[in-house]
Parts: structure tokens; C-alpha cells; sequence
């Protein structure tokens, strides 16, 4: 198996352009969470001073990581301090529940 995990964690606000960028270049799936952290910016007009941002997952083979990791950064990026950030994991194991099986690389290829 030869999967990675994209993640990344940008502004709320460039959500709509990240989905239709993914989409249109195929991705299938992601995983979206609403977080709130403290990174170069903080918000001093609250009081706690933290941002609130998405967290973006996408599991994809190898070979295209780079690729769908180049298309959150082009889509959410605003030219501003603190716009976030994007990783890639190796993943070890992934399992379909609902095939009980191990997930291949060819399970997340994307056609452009």
C-alpha cells in the first residue's frame, strides 16, 4: 500500500474555492473539521485570540499527494499572514468498513 494523507488547515472563508478546486480535478472525498487555533496571526478583537479555520483531509495515492496538496495551496491561498497550512502523512494502514479490507493506492487515483 502506497497512501498518503493531505491536511491541511486554512481559513474558513476559502472553503467554497478549496471543494470546487478539488472537485474539479477529480478528488472524490475529504474530511472537514472546524478548528480554532493560534498561529503568526491572532485574532486581538476576541478574547481568546484564536482564529477559526478548516481542516482539510484527504487520503490519496502517493504519487498524487504533491499534486492535491499544490491545489489547497493555490485555491485557499490570500496572500496574508497566517493562511494555514498543508502536510503529507504516510499512511501504514487504511481499512474500508465496509469491505473489511485493506484500501490500495488505486482506490484514490483521480483522473484530470
Amino acid at each position: 500500500m502506497n497512501i498518503h494523507k493531505v491536511i491541511a488547515i486554512f481559513d474558513e472563508l476559502r472553503l467554497d474555492e478549496v471543494e470546487q478546486t478539488l472537485i474539479q480535478h477529480g478528488v472524490k472525498g475529504f474530511t472537514l473539521h472546524p478548528v480554532r487555533g493560534r498561529g503568526h496571526y491572532f485574532d486581538s478583537f476576541n478574547r481568546d485570540h484564536l482564529t477559526k479555520h478548516i481542516q482539510m483531509e484527504v487520503y490519496t495515492s502517493a504519487d498524487q499527494s504533491r499534486l492535491i496538496a499544490q491545489l489547497i495551496l493555490d485555491a485557499a491561498h490570500m496572500n496574508v499572514d497566517s493562511e494555514g497550512l498543508v502536510t503529507i502523512v504516510s499512511v501504514n494502514d487504511l481499512l474500508w468498513i465496509h469491505t473489511k479490507k485493506s484500501a490500495t493506492d488505486a482506490d484514490f487515483h483521480i483522473h484530470m
